[in-house]
Order: structure tokens, then C-alpha cells, then sequence
């Protein structure tokens, strides 16, 4: 009976080590027992490891440091094993020693993240105080993809540089080795190119004067930002200390719409059709037959090169917009003179040009899936497979190395819920989806699975812009904790369960969360509404507080609240730096979805019949022109409408993209004269109507921000 207690205790001990450490280690041994680092304790590390050494510092005050010195009893050793993997480590503590044992460097400082992971959760706030005490035991862990990614876009969304180094710190955490940084796109340019300063100093800037067309949340305020080459660099260092490879993007020949307006000299040289864009038209190809760019991107190259130490530098090849380059007779020509059958061979021959540079300076290319489509790209290129897993199939198929990053598991800036802030064209999805990726369950078989070099979270940041960047709680939450389950599914030969995830966050992640004051996702609070009384409760332990709609006031929830008006109030939790969304009663969401025709001034394509803005159901419609002022859209209800909001916007319903920009909202009570009752924020408006309305009119001021179409959505009534 005795031998059958200790077995239960050591068993119970284990369980609790194993639920500390995120991604879950490959084996692990409870000894029986402790060790205590004190004040008089030492950090000894081999000559290969010092910048281990000198980050543990960070987080544990240890007096001493010593190189390849004699390991004395209460000492910490942080030593290289030939016999083991590059990223494999043996973590073993003793009632006398803690020795972390790594094939290299990247498993040496994986062996120390775990034993940060061993400790309290204060350690990660950086000011943990010695005695610290650590269970006796054994870890052998190694991870089950050598490339273990996320890919931030400082693009679209300026992320100044201590940021971008705490998302590095949030990455070592999680043991994530790759950092692919997406530069450039049509909204910014972020690096400096000495030899081309213009494209950092007026490319990084959009709006306002700048000749960067505004889009994305910041709209006609100038703002953005751009990194020097020593702050790249400083950038790289600091990752690297942390075993993270920096991969940057320069994303070509499409999404360059910000260089195009910087040096429109590169674009495709052809009469501009503006009928449908109000005599605006903004190009965003690179030109493949001007022999000038090639010389313009061995600039870029070269100085790129110099930055950055990856093997690698991903140069886009996604969403091509083709139409520029049939309309282009230089490109047609080029075209004719290389024998390309079609415009996609002209994007494979723009690549080799590209590639043939890199190869000049050292590295190798990166290419997003359609890049490869054209089938001549050598099996050398590495692509990263985000349309969908087919698109991973057809690319892991035919041999190239291919990352795994679909949308609709891996693209954190999707939604999480369908009432969240964030895009919805992939997928709506949470943590648990996250964690559900299973490889055969996909269609990978074992020769597909020996093409995938890794896996890869991303998150692109049209959507952050207008979230206030200049904090990270939303990136945070739209991060956290769904990061931590890409870091369970890249590195664990075995993964937990949902139910022992979720149980392994409540326990142990959320308190180290806190400790670096991330903004974590909590699950939402569950809210009832029956015999006249709102109940609310959560799974998580968190504080719950709800608001009074009709005086803005915030509470702590305690016990059910008394109303028959259960749509004036919603319900929040918290837990230490942890939120979750907001959410009220069934019937606070309830939307009401009165029969209404809606017409506009501008005519709509007819694969979108206008039919669609009357269905509710998330339907659009577009237009085959841009607005113009005095142009309106128009919803006539059947009847007298009663309600308490309205939310009129234009353009994608998950991102204002498509809009009219400018103009007011205007009512009608009796169905034939109208008011204004409100302008626009942006590209829309919500009002509260004090009495029955029987239409309402969404009018421009001004012209659409160069789009050629607007997007007509339905009503959000409650």
C-alpha cells in the first residue's frame, strides 16, 4: 500500500510538471524531491553557449557567471552534447545540480526555456528573487519540425522595433524559431535602402501628403513608420540570441503599390481606363520587361543581403494582378520574345530573374503558393502554402519544401467568434481549431509529409491599423492563445488534448501571460436570460463584469440581474491581463431583419444582384464603378420600421475596404422626404432612431479612395 502511495504521488507530481510546459516536452521523469537555486548558486556554461548564459540573466538574478568552469554542488550548467540533435536537450535536475544539455545552441536554449517553465510564474515579469525551487527530474525533448514560424506584417500596420522585439520574446517562449517579417506590401514600405532612401523615408508613410494612397483604419492622417538598417540589424541580433531566424519579405512583383507610387517608373506603361475608379487608376505590378527594375532590385537585394543573416529571403510572388500585364505591350512583347504561354510563365521568368540575384548575394528564395503555378520555379524554392491544404498538397506533391500556413487553421488575424473584430474570408476559428490540425486527417500522406519543411502561424494587419497599434492588446489577443496552440502543433511529437491544453492554460500559461502583461483571449462568458433574469457564468475562474448599455457603467457581476430589458446589458471577464469579448443575452443579439428592396444610383455587376443586400446573411453586392458625390444607396422597408439601432456601413464586411469614404445618412419618415441624421465615421455610420422609419439613404461626398467598386452590405438592425 505504500509503494502504491509514492506511486501515486510521484504519478500526480508528473502530471502537474507536465501541464507547466508549453509545447508539451517528448518525455519527462519525476524524480521525487527539489532543488533550490540560491544567491550562491552559479551559472556554468560552455564557451558556445554565453549568449544563453547572458539571457537567463534577464530572468534569474544569479551573482555569478562562469565559462567552463567546475560544476560545484548548487550550480547550474548549461553545456553542448555532440550526441544529440542541433535543437534537442536533456534537462536534468538533481537534489544537487541543474544540467542543460543541447546538441547546439538552439537546444541549450530550449532546455532553458523549459526550466523557466519549471519555476513561478513571477520569473517572466523579470523580477524573481532567489531561493527558487525546481522539481527533481528528467526532460529529453526535441521538436517535431525544425521550422516553427510566424509571420508578423509591419506592411500594413507600422510595429515600431521594442515591439516587434517583445513578440520575439513571446516566440522564444513558445519555443518558435522563425520569424518571417513581411516588409512591404501596397500600404508601406519599412525598410531602409540607403542606395534608395525615398523608398523608406516617403514609402513608409501613408496619407496625408504622402503619395502613399491611405487605406486601412489611419485613412487621410499621414502615419506609418520605417526601420533603419541598424535597427534591423539590432533586430536580428537580438533574435538570434533567442534562436530565432529573421526571414524578411519583400513582397514582389504584385502588392508593391507603395513602391509604384514612390517610383512609378516601375509599373506597367499603358492608358489608364479611370471610368470606373473617377480617373484614378493605382497599379501595384512590377513591370517584367523592364530591364531597369532587375537593376532596381539588385539594390534592394544586395542591401537586404547585408542585413539579414537567413539563407533566405521570401520575395512574395501572391495575387498577382495579371490584367496589368496583359494590358502592358511591353510585357506582351516579352512575352512573344521568350516564348511564355501565358502570364503566369511571365511571373516564373520575373522570379528567376529575382532568383538569379539572390543567388549572387548568397541566398535562396521563399515564394508564396501561387508563385509556383507557372511550373517551371526550381524544387529548390521554398514555398509557404497559405490559400488552403490543397494548395499545400499540390505544392508538397510535386517536391518543393513547403511551410504549412492555411488560412482557415493558421491566420491569426482571422476572427474568433463570429461578433469579434477581425477577417472572416478564411475561416472563423479559436485555439481549439488551432490544436485540432492533424497532418493525415488533411490527406498528407507519408510522401507529402516528406516534402513540409514546417509549420507557420501569420498574422497580417489590415485590421490592426484601426484597433489603435499603439498598444498590443488587440495583437495580443488575436494572438494568445492561439499561438501557443500553433506551438503545441509544430513542436509536439504527441499533443495534448483540447481538454488537457485547456487545462495546462488555466493552470500555468495564464499566470506567465500575465507576468508578461499580454492581453491574453479568455473563453467568453456564458449568458442566460429566462424568467426575468440574466445569469452569467465562466469555465475559467475569471472575474466576470457586466455594463449597463444605457448609463456606460461597468460592475462586477455577483449574482443574476433583475430586468426585462436584457439587450441594455453586456457581460465581459477577466482574469489578470486576460479578457474575453464582450457578449450579452440571445436577445441583446438578436437582429431584426424587416422585408426591404434597396436600389442605388450606381449600377451593381450583375454577378452580385442587389438583391443580395436584402438577405441578411452576410451577402454583398458590387458595384462596377467607384462612388461619386451625390451618389446613394437606398433601403425602402415594407413597412414602418421600429427599432432601437441601425448600423448603415459600406464596403467588406470585415474590413473597410471598397467604401465610400465620405457622406452622410439620411432618413425618411413618411417615405418620401428624407433628413440627415448623421455623417460618417468612416464609410458608414449607426444611428438610433427615435421613431418608426420607412427608409434610409446612404449618400457620398466625395469619390472612393481609387477602388473601382463599392461594396453595398445589408443592415444591421436590433
Amino acid at each position: 500500500m505504500k509503494k502504491l502511495f509514492i506511486l501515486l504521488c510521484a504519478t500526480l507530481s508528473l502530471q502537474s510538471l507536465w501541464a507547466q510546459i508549453v509545447p508539451k516536452p517528448q518525455s519527462e521523469s519525476y524524480n521525487g524531491g527539489k532543488f533550490t537555486i540560491t544567491d550562491k548558486s552559479c551559472l556554468v556554461y560552455d564557451a558556445a553557449v554565453r549568449d544563453v548564459a547572458l539571457y537567463m540573466l534577464e530572468y534569474m538574478p544569479f551573482k555569478q557567471i562562469l565559462s567552463s568552469s567546475k560544476v560545484m554542488p548548487g550550480d547550474i550548467q548549461l553545456t553542448i552534447n555532440r550526441l544529440l540533435d542541433e535543437e534537442q536537450y536533456r534537462l536534468t535536475v538533481t537534489d544537487k545540480n541543474i544540467t542543460i544539455a543541447g546538441g547546439g545552441y538552439a537546444g541549450v536554449f530550449n532546455g532553458v526555456q523549459t526550466l523557466l517553465q519549471l519555476l513561478p510564474a513571477n520569473v517572466f515579469s523579470k523580477d524573481a528573487k532567489f531561493p527558487l525551487t525546481v522539481p527533481c527530474c528528467t526532460i529529453e525533448d526535441s521538436p517535431k519540425f525544425s521550422y516553427r514560424g510566424f509571420m508578423l506584417d509591419v506592411a500594413r500596420t507600422w510595429i515600431p522595433t521594442d515591439k516587434v522585439k517583445r513578440y520575439i520574446d513571446l516566440m522564444a517562449y513558445l519555443k518558435l524559431n522563425k520569424l518571417h517579417f513581411h516588409l512591404t506590401d501596397d500600404e508601406g514600405w519599412r525598410i531602409e535602402i540607403k542606395s534608395h532612401p525615398e523608398l523608406a523615408t516617403i514609402g513608409g508613410f501613408r496619407g496625408g501628403d504622402s503619395p502613399v494612397f491611405p487605406r486601412y483604419g489611419k485613412f487621410y492622417e499621414k502615419w506609418g513608420g520605417y526601420y533603419t538598417q541598424q535597427e534591423l540589424k539590432d533586430i536580428v541580433a537580438y533574435a538570434a540570441q533567442r534562436n530565432i531566424e529573421v526571414i524578411p519579405e519583400i513582397d514582389m512583383p504584385g502588392h508593391s503599390k507603395a513602391l509604384g507610387a514612390i517610383y512609378p517608373e516601375i509599373l506597367c506603361n499603358y492608358t489608364p481606363d479611370g471610368s470606373r475608379t473617377n480617373g484614378l487608376e493605382i497599379r501595384n505590378v512590377w513591370c517584367a520587361a523592364k530591364e531597369s527594375n532587375y537593376s532596381l532590385i539588385e539594390d534592394i537585394i544586395r542591401e537586404v543581403s547585408e542585413i539579414f543573416t537567413s539563407d533566405y529571403i521570401h520575395i512574395g510572388g501572391d495575387e498577382v494582378n495579371m490584367s496589368q500585364w496583359r494590358k502592358c505591350p511591353d510585357c506582351q512583347r516579352l512575352k512573344a520574345e521568350k516564348g511564355l504561354q501565358n502570364e503566369k510563365q511571365i511571373e516564373d521568368y520575373f522570379i528567376a530573374r529575382t532568383t538569379e540575384i539572390l543567388t549572387k548575394y548568397g541566398k535562396k528564395p521563399a515564394v508564396w503558393n501561387e508563385a509556383i503555378e507557372g511550373g517551371t520555379l526550381p524544387t529548390t524554392t521554398r514555398v509557404h502554402g497559405w490559400a488552403s491544404i490543397k494548395k499545400c498538397l499540390e505544392a508538397t506533391s510535386k517536391g518543393y519544401p513547403t511551410i504549412i500556413m492555411p488560412g482557415h487553421y493558421f491566420y491569426f488575424d482571422m476572427k474568433q467568434s463570429a461578433s469579434e473584430t477581425g477577417h472572416n474570408w478564411a475561416a472563423i476559428f479559436d485555439a481549439k481549431k488551432v490544436l485540432s490540425f492533424n497532418f493525415e486527417s488533411q490527406g498528407f500522406t507519408a510522401a507529402h509529409l516528406k516534402s513540409v519543411a514546417g509549420i507557420e502561424a501569420s498574422f497580417f494587419s489590415e485590421i490592426y491599423v484601426a484597433q489603435n497599434p499603439e498598444k498590443s492588446d488587440y495583437l495580443d489577443y488575436m494572438l494568445f492563445p492561439r499561438l501557443t496552440a500553433l506551438s503545441e502543433v509544430a513542436w509536439s511529437h504527441s499533443r495534448r488534448s483540447w481538454e488537457e491544453f485547456y487545462s495546462a492554460l488555466k493552470s500555468a500559461h495564464y499566470s506567465r501571460m500575465d507576468a508578461m502583461e499580454v492581453t491574453y483571449r479568455l473563453e467568453t462568458p456564458t449568458v442566460n436570460y429566462s424568467n426575468g433574469a440574466i445569469t452569467a457564468s465562466t469555465t475559467d475562474g475569471s472575474t466576470i463584469y457586466y455594463i449597463d448599455l444605457t448609463s456606460g457603467k461597468q460592475s462586477r457581476y455577483t449574482k443574476p440581474i433583475t430586468t426585462t430589458k436584457p439587450y441594455n446589458y453586456e457581460f465581459y471577464s477577466r482574469r489578470g491581463t486576460g479578457i474575453s469579448k464582450r457578449t450579452g443575452s440571445k436577445e441583446y443579439y438578436a437582429r431584426l431583419k424587416p422585408a426591404v428592396t434597396v436600389s442605388s444610383s450606381i449600377p451593381c455587376s450583375s454577378k452580385t444582384p442587389m438583391t443580395n443586400a436584402a438577405k441578411y446573411n452576410n451577402s454583398i453586392v458590387r458595384t462596377t464603378r467607384a462612388a461619386k458625390a451625390g451618389d446613394w444607396i437606398e433601403y425602402r422597408f415594407a413597412a414602418p420600421l421600429h427599432c432601437r439601432e441601425i448600423e448603415a456601413m459600406t464596403g467588406h464586411i470585415h474590413l473597410r475596404r471598397c467604401c465610400m469614404m465620405k457622406g452622410y445618412i439620411e432618413v425618411s419618415y413618411d417615405g418620401s422626404n428624407f433628413v440627415k441624421v448623421a455623417d460618417f465615421d468612416v464609410a458608414g455610420a449607426t444611428i438610433k432612431p427615435t421613431e418608426a422609419i420607412r427608409a434610409l439613404r446612404i449618400v457620398a461626398t466625395t469619390t472612393s479612395d481609387a477602388e473601382d467598386q463599392i461594396v453595398i452590405q445589408s443592415l444591421k438592425i436590433k
